[in-house]
Protein backbone atom coordinates (compact mmCIF):
# COMPACT_ATOMS: atom_id res chain seq x y z
CA UNK A 1 0.00 0.00 0.00
CA UNK A 2 1.13 3.62 -0.83
CA UNK A 3 -0.37 6.54 -0.31
CA UNK A 4 0.10 9.93 -2.23
CA UNK A 5 -1.29 13.15 -2.33
CA UNK A 6 -2.35 15.36 -5.22
CA UNK A 7 -3.99 18.64 -4.27
CA UNK A 8 -6.56 18.10 -1.63
CA UNK A 9 -6.96 14.44 -2.77
CA UNK A 10 -5.83 11.58 -1.40
CA UNK A 11 -5.17 8.31 -3.62
CA UNK A 12 -3.98 4.81 -1.42
CA UNK A 13 -2.60 2.68 -3.75
CA UNK A 14 -3.58 -0.80 -3.02
CA UNK A 15 -2.46 -4.74 -4.74
CA UNK A 16 -4.64 -7.40 -4.62
CA UNK A 17 -2.01 -9.90 -5.72
CA UNK A 18 0.81 -9.82 -8.66
CA UNK A 19 1.65 -12.46 -11.59
CA UNK A 20 3.37 -13.46 -14.08
CA UNK A 21 2.91 -13.74 -18.04
CA UNK A 22 5.05 -14.07 -21.44
CA UNK A 23 5.32 -11.39 -23.14
CA UNK A 24 4.33 -12.84 -26.44
CA UNK A 25 1.09 -14.04 -24.59
CA UNK A 26 0.38 -10.48 -23.84
CA UNK A 27 1.12 -9.14 -27.38
CA UNK A 28 0.85 -12.56 -29.64
CA UNK A 29 1.46 -9.68 -32.71
CA UNK A 30 4.37 -7.99 -31.47
CA UNK A 31 7.61 -10.48 -32.67
CA UNK A 32 10.85 -8.13 -32.71
CA UNK A 33 9.09 -5.13 -31.77
CA UNK A 34 9.56 -7.14 -28.12
CA UNK A 35 13.28 -7.23 -28.96
CA UNK A 36 14.58 -3.98 -27.10
CA UNK A 37 12.55 -4.52 -23.83
CA UNK A 38 13.90 -8.59 -22.71
CA UNK A 39 15.69 -6.61 -20.25
CA UNK A 40 12.53 -5.98 -18.24
CA UNK A 41 10.77 -9.44 -18.51
CA UNK A 42 12.32 -12.36 -16.67
CA UNK A 43 14.06 -15.09 -17.32
CA UNK A 44 11.43 -16.71 -18.81
CA UNK A 45 10.34 -13.98 -20.98
CA UNK A 46 7.44 -12.97 -18.21
CA UNK A 47 5.90 -9.19 -17.60
CA UNK A 48 4.88 -9.03 -13.85
CA UNK A 49 1.32 -7.78 -13.45
CA UNK A 50 0.12 -6.27 -10.80
CA UNK A 51 -3.55 -6.49 -9.58
CA UNK A 52 -3.94 -2.57 -8.17
CA UNK A 53 -6.95 -1.05 -7.03
CA UNK A 54 -6.65 2.19 -5.81
CA UNK A 55 -8.85 4.29 -2.83
CA UNK A 56 -9.79 7.98 -3.43
CA UNK A 57 -10.66 10.40 -0.73
CA UNK A 58 -11.85 13.86 -2.14
CA UNK A 59 -14.75 16.29 -2.06
CA UNK A 60 -15.84 14.23 1.81
CA UNK A 61 -16.11 10.93 -0.15
CA UNK A 62 -14.15 7.90 -0.44
CA UNK A 63 -14.11 5.79 -3.85
CA UNK A 64 -12.72 2.53 -4.47
CA UNK A 65 -11.40 1.98 -8.27
CA UNK A 66 -11.63 -1.90 -8.92
CA UNK A 67 -11.71 -4.52 -6.77
CA UNK A 68 -9.43 -6.77 -7.75
CA UNK A 69 -9.23 -10.82 -8.63
CA UNK A 70 -10.85 -11.35 -5.11
CA UNK A 71 -10.46 -14.65 -2.73
CA UNK A 72 -9.97 -17.42 -4.72
CA UNK A 73 -6.88 -15.84 -5.37
CA UNK A 74 -5.52 -15.58 -2.24
CA UNK A 75 -6.13 -11.66 -2.71
CA UNK A 76 -4.98 -9.55 -0.33
CA UNK A 77 -7.12 -5.90 -1.09
CA UNK A 78 -9.29 -6.12 2.37
CA UNK A 79 -5.92 -6.69 3.76
CA UNK A 80 -4.45 -3.30 1.74
CA UNK A 81 -7.38 -1.31 2.25
CA UNK A 82 -7.35 -1.98 6.88
CA UNK A 83 -4.08 -0.61 6.38
CA UNK A 84 -5.43 2.40 5.42
CA UNK A 85 -7.02 3.15 8.30
CA UNK A 86 -10.28 3.83 6.31
CA UNK A 87 -13.44 1.45 7.09
CA UNK A 88 -14.97 -0.50 4.81
CA UNK A 89 -18.21 0.99 5.70
CA UNK A 90 -16.69 4.44 5.04
CA UNK A 91 -16.47 3.91 1.13
CA UNK A 92 -19.27 5.70 -0.42
CA UNK A 93 -18.12 4.76 -3.76
CA UNK A 94 -17.09 1.60 -5.83
CA UNK A 95 -16.14 2.64 -9.57
CA UNK A 96 -15.07 -0.12 -11.96
CA UNK A 97 -12.82 0.63 -14.82
CA UNK A 98 -14.37 -2.51 -16.88
CA UNK A 99 -16.23 -5.74 -15.81
CA UNK A 100 -13.14 -7.99 -16.22
CA UNK A 101 -12.90 -10.58 -13.46
CA UNK A 102 -10.03 -9.05 -12.02
CA UNK A 103 -11.45 -5.96 -11.19
CA UNK A 104 -14.96 -7.48 -9.60
CA UNK A 105 -13.73 -9.84 -7.28
CA UNK A 106 -14.32 -8.08 -3.77
CA UNK A 107 -17.39 -6.78 -4.39
CA UNK A 108 -19.39 -9.33 -2.39
CA UNK A 109 -19.29 -11.81 0.67
CA UNK A 110 -18.88 -15.16 -0.30
CA UNK A 111 -20.83 -16.37 2.31
CA UNK A 112 -23.13 -14.01 3.07
CA UNK A 113 -23.50 -12.52 -0.94
CA UNK A 114 -23.82 -8.89 0.93
CA UNK A 115 -21.60 -6.31 0.02
CA UNK A 116 -18.21 -5.78 1.52
CA UNK A 117 -18.77 -2.04 0.72
CA UNK A 118 -22.19 -1.85 2.61
CA UNK A 119 -22.58 1.64 2.26
CA UNK A 120 -21.40 2.33 -1.19
CA UNK A 121 -23.03 2.84 -4.53
CA UNK A 122 -21.08 0.67 -6.95
CA UNK A 123 -20.74 2.47 -10.48
CA UNK A 124 -20.88 0.04 -13.34
CA UNK A 125 -20.20 1.39 -17.13
CA UNK A 126 -23.18 1.22 -18.84
CA UNK A 127 -21.57 -0.44 -21.77
CA UNK A 128 -20.11 -3.15 -19.77
CA UNK A 129 -22.92 -3.59 -18.23
CA UNK A 130 -24.77 -4.20 -21.89
CA UNK A 131 -22.07 -6.44 -23.25
CA UNK A 132 -21.49 -9.04 -20.86
CA UNK A 133 -25.69 -9.49 -19.61
CA UNK A 134 -26.08 -10.21 -23.55
CA UNK A 135 -22.69 -12.38 -24.19
CA UNK A 136 -23.28 -16.49 -24.43
CA UNK A 137 -21.87 -17.70 -22.39
CA UNK A 138 -21.93 -15.11 -19.89
CA UNK A 139 -18.73 -14.85 -18.15
CA UNK A 140 -18.53 -16.75 -14.39
CA UNK A 141 -17.35 -13.55 -12.96
CA UNK A 142 -20.18 -10.94 -14.16
CA UNK A 143 -22.73 -13.64 -12.79
CA UNK A 144 -20.93 -13.97 -9.37
CA UNK A 145 -19.95 -10.43 -8.50
CA UNK A 146 -21.48 -7.91 -10.71
CA UNK A 147 -24.89 -8.87 -11.59
CA UNK A 148 -26.23 -9.57 -7.76
CA UNK A 149 -25.48 -5.71 -7.27
CA UNK A 150 -28.75 -4.80 -8.76
CA UNK A 151 -31.01 -6.78 -6.97
CA UNK A 152 -29.17 -5.58 -3.77
CA UNK A 153 -30.00 -2.22 -5.08
CA UNK A 154 -26.54 -0.72 -4.94
CA UNK A 155 -25.82 -0.76 -8.89
CA UNK A 156 -25.69 2.29 -10.93
CA UNK A 157 -25.10 2.82 -14.03
CA UNK A 158 -22.67 5.22 -15.93
CA UNK A 159 -21.89 6.32 -19.42
CA UNK A 160 -20.28 9.48 -20.82
CA UNK A 161 -18.38 11.90 -18.74
CA UNK A 162 -20.20 11.07 -15.57
CA UNK A 163 -19.12 13.40 -12.64
CA UNK A 164 -18.83 12.20 -9.31
CA UNK A 165 -17.89 15.00 -7.68
CA UNK A 166 -16.27 18.17 -7.92
CA UNK A 167 -12.73 16.89 -8.63
CA UNK A 168 -13.71 13.51 -9.45
CA UNK A 169 -15.09 12.32 -13.25
CA UNK A 170 -15.32 9.70 -15.23
CA UNK A 171 -13.83 9.51 -19.16
CA UNK A 172 -14.79 7.01 -21.28
CA UNK A 173 -11.73 5.27 -22.81
CA UNK A 174 -13.16 2.19 -24.34
CA UNK A 175 -11.26 0.03 -26.69
CA UNK A 176 -10.53 -3.01 -23.94
CA UNK A 177 -13.88 -3.42 -23.03
CA UNK A 178 -16.83 -1.50 -24.71
CA UNK A 179 -17.64 0.20 -21.63
CA UNK A 180 -13.93 0.60 -20.40
CA UNK A 181 -14.02 3.97 -18.32
CA UNK A 182 -11.60 5.95 -16.43
CA UNK A 183 -11.00 8.20 -13.51
CA UNK A 184 -10.14 12.02 -14.17
CA UNK A 185 -8.81 13.71 -11.01
CA UNK A 186 -8.44 17.58 -10.96
CA UNK A 187 -7.52 19.42 -7.49
CA UNK A 188 -5.65 22.68 -7.05
CA UNK A 189 -5.13 23.04 -10.95
CA UNK A 190 -3.46 19.77 -10.43
CA UNK A 191 -4.12 16.82 -12.24
CA UNK A 192 -4.13 12.57 -11.69
CA UNK A 193 -5.83 9.99 -13.84
CA UNK A 194 -6.52 5.99 -12.83
CA UNK A 195 -7.12 4.28 -16.16
CA UNK A 196 -7.68 0.75 -15.72
CA UNK A 197 -6.39 -1.35 -18.61
CA UNK A 198 -5.74 1.21 -20.99
CA UNK A 199 -2.02 -0.03 -20.60
CA UNK A 200 -0.82 -3.45 -19.32
CA UNK A 201 2.69 -2.61 -19.06
CA UNK A 202 5.39 0.24 -19.63
CA UNK A 203 5.88 -1.43 -22.83
CA UNK A 204 2.38 0.00 -23.70
CA UNK A 205 4.28 3.62 -23.03
CA UNK A 206 6.99 3.23 -25.64
CA UNK A 207 5.09 0.88 -28.03
CA UNK A 208 1.29 1.81 -27.52
CA UNK A 209 0.09 0.84 -31.19
CA UNK A 210 0.80 -3.01 -30.27
CA UNK A 211 -2.24 -5.29 -29.79
CA UNK A 212 -2.30 -6.77 -26.71
CA UNK A 213 -4.12 -10.20 -26.82
CA UNK A 214 -6.83 -9.02 -23.83
CA UNK A 215 -8.61 -5.87 -25.71
CA UNK A 216 -12.00 -6.80 -27.00
CA UNK A 217 -11.67 -4.20 -30.02
CA UNK A 218 -7.74 -3.91 -30.84
CA UNK A 219 -8.15 -1.18 -32.90
CA UNK A 220 -10.12 1.38 -31.05
CA UNK A 221 -7.64 0.46 -27.62
CA UNK A 222 -4.71 1.58 -29.71
CA UNK A 223 -6.68 4.50 -30.58
CA UNK A 224 -7.77 5.54 -26.97
CA UNK A 225 -4.19 4.49 -25.81
CA UNK A 226 -2.69 7.00 -28.16
CA UNK A 227 -4.77 9.66 -27.04
CA UNK A 228 -4.76 9.28 -23.47
CA UNK A 229 -1.40 8.88 -22.98
CA UNK A 230 -0.94 12.16 -24.95
CA UNK A 231 -3.29 13.76 -22.37
CA UNK A 232 -1.80 12.78 -19.67
CA UNK A 233 1.65 13.38 -20.56
CA UNK A 234 0.77 16.56 -21.26
CA UNK A 235 -0.45 17.71 -18.49
CA UNK A 236 2.09 16.01 -16.06
CA UNK A 237 -0.50 13.72 -14.46
CA UNK A 238 -0.23 11.69 -11.75
CA UNK A 239 -1.25 8.11 -13.06
CA UNK A 240 -2.49 5.00 -11.89
CA UNK A 241 -2.45 2.21 -14.04
CA UNK A 242 -3.36 -1.08 -11.95
CA UNK A 243 -1.39 -3.81 -13.83
CA UNK A 244 1.58 -1.77 -14.05
CA UNK A 245 4.38 -2.67 -11.50
CA UNK A 246 3.47 -2.21 -7.84
CA UNK A 247 2.55 0.37 -6.74
CA UNK A 248 1.49 1.25 -10.56
CA UNK A 249 1.52 4.84 -10.26
CA UNK A 250 3.58 7.17 -11.91
CA UNK A 251 3.80 9.18 -15.04
CA UNK A 252 4.11 9.44 -19.05
CA UNK A 253 7.15 11.60 -19.57
CA UNK A 254 9.99 12.09 -22.45
CA UNK A 255 13.34 10.61 -22.39
CA UNK A 256 15.92 10.79 -25.18
CA UNK A 257 12.97 12.03 -27.14
CA UNK A 258 10.60 8.69 -26.40
CA UNK A 259 8.07 8.54 -24.15
CA UNK A 260 7.97 6.04 -21.17
CA UNK A 261 6.73 5.00 -17.59
CA UNK A 262 8.37 6.62 -14.67
CA UNK A 263 6.94 5.23 -12.15
CA UNK A 264 7.16 6.45 -8.51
Amino acid sequence: MKAIEVGDVKIFALSDTTRGYPATSIYPDAGAKLDPYKDRLSSEGEVTLNFGCFLVQADGLTLLVDTGLGPESNGRLIEEIDATGVQRSEVTHVLFTHLHGDHTGWNLDRGTGRPLFPAATYLVPQGDWDHYRAANPIPGSFTRDVAPLEALGCLQLISGEHTISSSLITLPTPGHTPGHTSLLITTQGQHAAIIGDVVLTPIDAEEPSLFTSFDNDKPLAVLTRMAVLDRLEGQSALVGAGHLPSPSLGRFIRQNGRRVWQGI
